[in-house]
């Protein structure tokens, strides 16, 4: 069997999606040709609009308010084919043949399932792999697309949505999520932590640029807690953390650089908290293993964000902070009524998505 898998460097989530697909199609029997195709490589201007996203994804959040709206008009560059990166895309589609196309990117559903069942032929199967956690406003249309033949959505609510857009409700299936395997070898955290809270600093592996003004309001709290803070990809950033904690001794810090999926798994399973912008696939990773994530909304909130927050507000589930300094208030908070901290632990063990790799890709390989 051959699988062409389209995605985005845009964010962290679509990226995520697709290897975890690679890891788990890696270990089928009989073997499975897997083929990775990144939107950006099919042409300049895709790169450079990514570029664009992720710069003020890091740099002004809510420019995205703008630029969202944009993009929810693609379809006039798109009217049942693709034209921008259509050379590079067909080109692909001939050399792979594939049999089963999956797309974990909003961007590449509309036109592009058109064109490939043209290229390829009418027996292509061509499936969503839907990333976001729920519907309503910042859930893009671009999802959504009628050449689809089916649409896997990890909620509820996200199948809620595509009904009322009158997507076939034969071709929904909801089979929660699929991340890297050590993600569901282990089960969920924890409900009572050993040793000292543990609170992650989060970041895409773009990396963050909010830690040392977060860092700076915990100070307090040294000797009461730990702090890892993670850096992704940016060297500069991991440098500037160190240098804050060699200057700071009396607040325990690890800057990270960025984390496998075995890390990553392991982290969350000891962490007391993380502080995160509500994207989808920290909110996915969190809701699977049962850990209590304080949304941060430093430089504004992305439509697409508003998607996570909606989802935890619903369930009680939902801290948020606006400013650094709010950070104080939530970690003073939890620190002075323990109780309280706990029952929140508990509501996320309660709303915990529920995963079946096995399902997912038997869905997937065989429909």
């Amino acid at each position: 069997m051959r699988v062409l898998i389209l995605t985005s460097r845009a964010g962290t989530a679509h990226q995520n999606a697709a290897n975890a697909l690679v890891s788990w199609f890696g270990i089928q029997v009989p073997h499975v040709d897997v083929t990775v195709l990144f939107h950006e490589d099919t042409c300049a201007y895709n790169s450079d609009a990514t570029n664009l996203y992720n710069w003020i994804q890091k740099k002004a959040p809510w420019l995205h308010k703008i630029y969202w709206r944009i993009l929810e008009t693609e379809d006039f560059t798109k009217p049942g084919t693709v034209l921008i990166g259509r050379g590079h895309f067909v080109e692909v589609l001939r050399r792979c043949l594939p049999d089963l196309l999956i797309s974990t990117h909003p961007h590449t559903n509309r036109g592009h399932f058109d064109l490939a069942k043209r290229v390829v032929g009418p027996q292509l199967r061509c499936i969503v792999c839907c990333t976001e956690v729920d519907g309503g406003f910042g859930f893009t249309r671009n999802w959504v697309t009628r050449t689809a033949d089916g649409f896997w959505a990890i909620t509820e609510p996200v199948a809620a949505e595509l009904r009322k857009r009158l997507f076939p409700e034969q071709r929904i299936a909801v089979l929660g999520p699929l991340l890297q395997q050590p993600f569901h070898a282990g089960g969920a955290a924890p409900l009572t932590l050993p040793g000292l809270p543990l609170l992650v600093l989060g970041s895409g592996a773009n990396g963050s640029g909010n830690h040392l003004d977060l860092l700076e309001q915990l100070l307090p709290w040294g000797g009461q807690l730990e702090v890892v803070a993670l850096c992704g990809h940016r060297k500069d950033l991991q440098n500037a953390v160190q240098h804050w904690a060699e200057s700071h001794p009396g607040l325990a810090v690890t800057a990270l650089d960025f984390q496998g999926p075995e890390a990553m798994a392991a982290l969350y399973r000891r962490c007391w908290a993380m502080v995160s912008r509500p994207g989808a696939r920290t909110a996915t990773e969190a809701l699977l293993l049962g850990c209590p994530l304080i949304f941060h909304h430093l430089g504004g909130c992305m439509p697409q964000e508003l998607l996570a927050l909606r989802y935890f507000r619903e369930r009680g589930l939902a801290t948020s902070i606006q400013r650094a300094c709010d950070l104080a208030a939530v970690v003073g908070g939890w620190l002075a009524d323990p109780a309280r901290y706990q029952l929140l632990r508990l509501r996320y063990r309660q709303c915990a998505l529920q995963a079946d790799p096995e399902r997912v890709m038997k869905y997937l390989l065989h429909g």
